[in-house]
C-alpha cells in the first residue's frame, strides 16, 4: 500500500484523482485542502485530511512525512508552493513528485525557439516546474492545455522539447495521466509532459 498525498484535493484534478484512486487502488490518501467542506464525505479507513495552506511551510512538511508519492494539483503561488513541498521532500527522504503546470510555459505552443519568451500569466508555472525539475527529486511535470469537463479519456502527450500538439483536453484525461503516474512511478519519472485531447 502507498500513501499519496494530494495537495488540492478538493480542486478540479485533485477530486478526480481522488476518486481514481479509491476505486482502483488500495493506496491510503492524505488529503491536503484549505477548506475542508468542500471534501464530501471521507473514508475513515483510507483517508487522512490535513486542513492547511501550502504556502506555509509547516503545513505543508506535516503533510509530507511518511508519503511515498506527493502530488501538487493547485493553483494560486505556484512557486512558493513548489519549493515549500521540495524542501519538505527532501527533510522527509520522500522522492516522488508529480506536478501540474500548464502548456506553453517552455513557448512550447507557438515556439520562436526562445523557451524564456513566455506571457507573464505562465511565469509563476515556469518557475515552479523549474523548482520541481532542477531539484534531486524524481519528478513529472504535466502541462495541460484548457481544461474542459468533457468525461472521455482521449488524450496525447508530448514531450518538453517538442511542439505542443492539439487543443483543450478534459480533466478526465488529466487525473486519468496522474493516476497512471502514481499506479507507476517509475512512469514518466524525470519528464515534462504536454497533454492535450487526441
Amino acid at each position: 500500500m502507498e500513501n499519496v498525498l494530494i495537495i488540492g484535493a478538493s480542486g478540479s484534478i485533485g477530486s478526480i484523482v481522488r476518486k481514481n484512486l479509491l476505486e482502483s487502488s488500495d493506496s491510503h490518501l492524505t488529503l491536503f485542502v484549505r477548506n475542508t467542506d468542500r471534501l464530501g464525505e471521507i473514508d475513515d479507513e483510507r483517508e487522512t485530511v490535513i486542513a492547511g495552506d501550502a504556502t506555509k511551510f509547516d503545513d505543508v512538511d506535516s503533510a509530507v512525512e511518511n508519503q511515498d508519492v506527493v502530488f501538487i494539483g493547485v493553483s494560486g503561488d505556484l512557486p512558493e508552493v513548489a519549493q515549500n513541498v521540495v524542501t519538505s521532500m527532501d527533510n522527509n527522504g520522500v522522492e516522488r513528485v508529480i506536478l501540474i503546470s500548464s502548456m506553453g510555459i517552455y513557448n512550447e505552443v507557438n515556439s520562436d525557439s526562445n523557451c524564456d519568451n513566455i506571457p507573464s500569466v505562465l511565469v509563476p508555472y515556469r518557475q515552479a516546474a523549474d523548482i520541481v525539475e532542477q531539484s534531486d527529486l524524481d519528478s513529472t511535470v504535466i502541462r495541460p492545455s484548457w481544461f474542459d469537463d468533457f468525461p472521455d479519456t482521449n488524450y496525447q502527450l508530448t514531450f518538453k522539447g517538442e511542439a505542443f500538439v492539439g487543443r483543450n483536453v478534459s480533466r478526465t484525461s488529466v487525473a486519468d495521466l496522474v493516476t497512471r503516474v502514481i499506479h507507476e512511478p517509475t512512469l514518466y519519472e524525470n519528464e515534462s509532459l504536454g497533454i492535450s485531447r487526441a
